[in-house]
């Protein structure tokens, strides 16, 4: 008879899939034990892709700030983008 396992398959941007699976014993607890584990690895490597993203964005980003002004016009948008709208005054 063939083990019982959970597994997760997570998509890349580029297309790849990754496959994750864990062996899960008999019972709800063991269940819940494997879902656990599972979750745990996928949020590890979901970890390691967003840190490797900020990483190469971080360097783009140091190409854009050699090139002048152009990264903090960026910066600025966004900031005013946050900003609540300005309180309107009742003309006569």
């Amino acid at each position: 008879m063939e083990a019982a396992c959970v597994r997760a398959e997570l998509r890349l941007r580029d297309g790849q899939n990754r496959t994750y699976s864990v062996r899960t014993g008999t019972g709800l607890s063991a269940l819940s034990a494997a879902i656990s584990e599972l979750n745990q690895k996928a949020s590890q490597m979901l970890t390691e892709l967003v840190d490797s993203e900020r990483a190469r964005a971080g360097s783009a980003r140091g190409d854009e700030e050699d090139s002048g002004e152009e990264a903090s016009d960026e910066e600025d948008g966004l900031n005013s983008d946050l900003q609540p709208e300005a309180k309107r005054s009742k003309s006569s």
